[in-house]
């Protein structure tokens, strides 16, 4: 079995993202700590997505790469074969988020701010929104079907209401 590292991509738009966390950093917690804050919420969005990334490599799902593009981080990968599977990697990244909130609490100056980044980042991304992890782990517990077919809506009926 050989190891594959996953690439990371650097859209060019991602260095909008980057640059716009560094200044909601300096917004909330000024000039001399912004900057670090700003590197911290792009470290917690990455990190977001590698808590998918790595459910989706211990299930053997594969992923072709990750990045950050303007819109946020993301990762791109192959679709699990079974339901669960999916469930697992959908919730791998907002639990992520929620699970670095209470060691964050202890970083000096700047941790209880970029805690409550991840927290919230965390409770939004678990939101039935387009796009959200929400969204995919609630239509993974709703319809049957393969989780190819739930995500482009192909054969995915209701389970029936109880």
């Amino acid at each position: 079995m050989s190891k594959r590292i996953v690439p990371f991509r650097m859209h060019p738009s991602g260095w909008f993202l980057f640059i716009f966390c560094v200044l909601i950093g300096i917004r909330i917690g000024g000039s001399h700590y912004g900057p670090i804050i700003g590197l911290m919420l792009i470290g917690s969005l990455l990190l977001h997505e590698l808590g998918h990334m790595l459910i989706a490599v211990i299930l053997h799902v594969p992923v072709r790469e990750f990045g950050l593009t303007f819109a946020g981080a993301y990762n791109r990968r192959a679709y699990a074969t079974r339901r669960r599977d999916e469930l697992l990697i959908s919730i791998a990244g907002p639990l992520t988020n929620l699970a670095l909130v209470f060691p964050l609490m202890f970083v000096p100056h700047v941790g209880s701010l970029v805690a409550a980044c991840n927290l919230m980042l965390g409770a939004v991304n678990l939101l039935p929104i387009p796009s959200s992890d929400g969204l995919r782990i609630l239509r993974m517990i709703r319809h049957t079907g393969t989780p190819v077919d739930i995500a482009f809506g192909l054969n995915a009926s209701r389970t029936p209401s109880v």
